[in-house]
């Protein structure tokens, strides 16, 4: 007995550990954040999971921004049937009004009491007509009551689904800041002198991606990381040249300029300027245009990083990207390859 209880108890320790590390996360779960290369990792991980919320915040904040105008049009076209409404229903107020004031005598009655039959019947193919008009106002005035009514109970789902997107919102934005916070506190424990080891670590790691992707086509020319090689079309680099004179400015989910942006809100600030409308997330952005693999790209090709797409830049040139990095670093350059690349697309 007591030897079933052991295994059994390793059974559950053993089912807690693995548990554990799933929650944990893979790889760089037991990084030692107080080495290097263990920030490094932790920092690699945290700024790859903050951009998949930040780009689920940019999608919520599409569909809020798209229910916000559905709401705003049913409300306009709410108030228009309202007064539709009451002006049938006046119409009709006033025709019941008068039949009643008409039906004091019956038809048969004013049939046997009148001396002009032909005149009697000529009225009565005018009261008919008048009737049929009834019928088709009343007709109008209970279709008219049941589209407001449609339109109330639209606003009304609306309204609803408003209030779910801005808690949503809410809840994805508490999350970003738990990761922006989480990679503070990654550096926060290293000393002054680790500090500056980890940014030449991911210096010279962005530079042997850069070297390495360089070296797969020839025909580049050396150029500085802010200066565009050549190639790429001419709206393209319109876009290109626009991404490059917003460095330096800071990173803020959801933005779209002009003193801030997120990855998305840049690319689509970008093209814009060239003429060129893009989706405002990074994954509908990854359907527009056509692909291009990593040794092709041309300046001012959009790239894109992750699994699931959550983060796109614009190619530079020479291993190059420019983008809107994080809340730590803002809109810079960087390697083309310092992210996980997944695929690149031409948009002009």
């Amino acid at each position: 007995m007591s030897g079933l209880l052991r295994k059994a108890g390793l059974g559950l320790m053993t089912a807690v550990l693995a548990g554990a590390m799933i929650f944990a996360g893979p790889g760089v779960a037991h990084a030692d954040p107080t080495t290097v290369d263990g920030a490094k990792a932790q920092l690699e991980q945290l700024e790859q999971q903050q951009s998949e919320i930040d780009a689920q915040y940019t999608e919520v904040q599409t569909k809020l921004q798209a229910s916000q105008k559905t709401l705003d049009q049913a409300r306009t076209d709410s108030t228009t049937q309202v007064a539709k409404v009451a002006s049938l229903k006046s119409q009709v107020s006033q025709i019941a009004l008068q039949q009643y004031r008409s039906s004091g005598i019956d038809t048969t009655t004013q049939l046997l009491v009148t001396d002009d039959v032909q005149a009697f019947l000529s009225g009565l193919s005018t009261i008919k007509k008048a009737n049929d008009n009834t019928s088709a106002l009343l007709q109008d005035y209970q279709s008219a009551v049941a589209d407001l009514a449609d339109l109330q109970q639209s606003a009304e789902a609306q309204t609803k689904q408003i209030s779910a997107e801005e808690a949503s919102l809410a809840d994805l934005k508490k999350q970003s800041d738990a990761k922006v916070d989480a990679a503070q506190a990654v550096l926060d424990r290293l000393t002054e002198q680790q500090r500056k080891e980890l940014a030449a670590a991911r210096a010279a790691a962005a530079q042997q991606a850069t070297q390495t992707d360089t070296s797969r086509s020839a025909a580049r020319t050396t150029t500085t990381a802010s200066a565009p090689a050549t190639g790429g079309s001419d709206r393209a680099r319109i876009a290109l040249n626009f991404a490059l004179s917003q460095v330096g400015k800071p990173y803020v989910r959801g933005g779209t300029g002009p003193n801030s942006y997120d990855c998305s809100g840049l690319t689509s600030a970008a093209y814009a300027q060239a003429g060129i409308g893009l989706p405002r997330t990074s994954g509908a952005q990854f359907g527009v245009g056509t692909p291009v693999s990593l040794a092709n790209l041309a300046p001012g090709d959009l790239v894109f990083y992750y699994s699931g797409i959550s983060h796109v830049g614009i190619y530079i040139g020479n291993g190059m990207i420019v983008h809107a990095s994080n809340p730590r670093t803002g809109v810079t350059t960087a390697s083309v390859t310092s992210m996980p690349f997944m695929g690149g697309r031409r948009v002009a």
